[in-house]
């Protein structure tokens, strides 16, 4: 398994580097090179020698991408374990949250129906202090003129009553 501090690409990268030196042959140098040698040395000529190399290093390299993918893996189960716990707190919070909306809604209905209450003993009120008030205005109407006549009739007596005293 690849050191956590490097890498893995680098090190695949390095091996793969140092296998490819080390495997392919390399021509030595003629000393005299002639024209009918430098065109059988092109390009085309060398590609048969490179299959050869990446089928030797297959193993190594399936070893490191096998290993990558089981760290890659182990990091996603790592994570996913997280979003799991995660997911279940989340759910829990909204469930939570959920019970206390219905909590807070039945306390509203109470109050509502409490306001609602005091509201309708308050009119009864205000109908009961109406209904007073219109009978203290029908006594009111109906002793006041005798009253005024009352009191009329004793300051004409006072009238008379200071002129026999003058």
């Amino acid at each position: 398994m690849p050191d956590e501090t490097t890498n893995p690409n680098e090190e695949m990268q390095v091996s793969a580097i140092n296998r490819v030196e080390e495997e392919i042959p390399v021509p030595a140098p003629s000393p005299s090179p002639m024209p009918s040698q430098q065109m059988s040395m092109s390009p085309s000529a060398e590609m048969p020698m490179m299959p050869a190399a990446p089928a030797l290093g297959y193993d190594e390299m399936q070893s490191v991408v096998e290993e990558i993918i089981d760290e890659k893996w182990k990091e996603l189960l790592t994570s996913m374990g997280d979003i799991t716990t995660w997911k279940v707190q989340v759910e829990d919070d909204l469930e939570a949250a959920k019970q206390e909306i219905l909590r807070l809604q039945s306390r509203f209905d109470t109050v509502q129906a409490a306001v609602v209450g005091k509201v309708g003993e308050y009119e009864g009120s205000m109908r009961d202090l109406s209904t007073d008030m219109k009978a203290l205005e029908q006594v009111m109407q109906k002793i006041l003129e005798p009253l005024t006549a009352n009191i009329k009739e004793l300051n004409r007596i006072v009238e008379d009553l200071r002129e026999r005293k003058k």
